[in-house]
């Protein structure tokens, strides 16, 4: 029976062990600044960080607006950082100038970032992009999600290809992500 017993926990405690979530795993990082494109230049998304064993979180990303404690200093980059989970994550900045909207003549630097989940073959699973200087309430407003499926993550991606939709929108007209730009994993 003691032998019995001693294996019974033996299985029960491998079993246990192998349902954990693993930490999130770090595979790449970059702290290169970039460049920001021109005005009419195709916007470049390179690949800041990967990572595995991620996944979004869910929570902060369906809920911007409740996630932010200063307005006035807010830090967004929190919201899209990985979470334990079982996929591959990726992520993307892109630095580009726009012109702001207070001032029609005067340009400003603006960062999109871009967040994609993969599963091991990186078949895209999930996707969001963001402007991390928008200004206006809500911030959830300026949010899209991609709707596309059945692609694969590939280096000179066009970002059109993910068919991004607002997460929160008032009219049909303002519903797509009517930007483009070119991933770059490299």
């Amino acid at each position: 029976m003691k032998i019995f017993l001693t294996f019974l926990t033996l299985i029960i405690s491998i079993g246990l062990a192998s349902c954990q979530t693993k930490p999130v795993k770090i595979i790449f990082v970059s702290t290169q600044n970039d460049s920001a494109t021109g005005l009419k230049e195709a916007k470049i998304y390179r690949l800041k960080e990967q990572t595995i064993n991620s996944d979004f979180d869910y929570l902060k990303l369906n809920n911007i607006d409740d996630n932010i404690k200063d307005t006035l200093l807010r830090n967004l980059m929190s919201i899209f950082a990985p979470v334990s989970g079982q996929y591959k994550y990726y992520q993307f900045l892109s630095t580009f100038k726009g012109i702001g909207c207070c001032d029609e003549n005067r340009f400003k630097v603006f960062h999109d970032i871009l967040i994609i989940k993969t599963d091991d073959k990186n078949k895209i699973l999930d996707a969001y992009q963001y402007t991390l200087e928008w200004a206006e309430p809500p911030l959830q407003y300026d949010l899209f999600k991609s709707s596309a499926k059945d692609l694969t993550l590939s280096d000179n991606m066009d970002i059109t290809m993910l068919r991004f939709l607002r997460t929160d929108y008032w009219d049909e007209y303002n519903k797509v992500l009517k930007e483009g730009g070119i991933l770059k994993l490299k």
